[in-house]
């Protein structure tokens, strides 16, 4: 499918187990998870990487290559949002309050991240979806605005996926053009068993 660019992302934080969304004010939202819409300006690149594995290798004998098989899988997505909330970017990489401010936890929480991509030539949409791993905060760059331009400084994180319990697995990918596809609300059900839908919940339509 030719894709081109980034439609919808999310974010959610799960049980230390990966097994259930946490909801409330335990999670990202009421029914746990956070749409990086235009609350957040969007998304301005997600650059997903270790989708197979990162080469194959070979064995030889007899002076012949008589086998050959892929290194492990090691998904991982660089991700740039271009306006963050402070307190859910702290939630995300293991911050916790100290006093009036956040400052970094022992532990990083389990966390998940899909991004949906259109088809250029189609209304549908391929879904890369990586439901446990954990967030890792990127660094700063501040520079100083000018008489003529101001600077902008966009929040960077990138994204280790581990295997999730529910799907046994390190990443699905979902494609609306399969015959098998049925809404997003379904594909977050098949990902989290807990997730229910709510008014805030992603739509069903992808072409919307």
């Amino acid at each position: 499918m030719l894709l081109h660019g980034i439609k919808k992302a999310w974010v959610a934080l799960k049980s230390q187990d990966g097994k259930n969304l946490l909801t409330g004010d335990d999670g990202l939202s009421q029914n746990g998870i956070y749409e990086l819409d235009h609350n957040v300006l969007g998304v301005a690149s997600a650059e997903i990487k270790g989708l197979d594995g990162s080469k194959l290798e070979k064995v030889a004998g007899n002076n012949i290559v008589q086998f050959s098989y892929a290194d492990p899988l090691n998904p991982q997505v660089t991700i740039s949002i271009n306006s963050l909330p402070l307190d859910i970017l702290a939630k995300l990489v293991g911050m916790e309050k100290q006093g009036a401010g956040w400052q970094m936890a022992d532990t990083k929480p389990i966390g998940a991240f899909i991004v949906q991509a259109p088809s250029m030539t189609t209304n549908d949409s391929v879904y890369f979806a990586f439901p446990s791993g954990n967030f890792l905060m990127g660094d700063k760059k501040l520079d100083t605005d000018t008489d003529s331009k101001k600077t902008p400084v966009t929040d960077q994180m990138t994204f280790a996926a581990i295997d999730d319990p529910n799907i046994n697995d390190l990443y699905r990918m979902y494609s609306t053009q399969d015959a098998d596809w049925k809404s997003e609300d379904d594909m977050f059900k098949e990902l989290f068993p807990n997730y229910t839908a709510s008014s805030t919940a992603p739509t069903s339509n992808p072409a919307s």
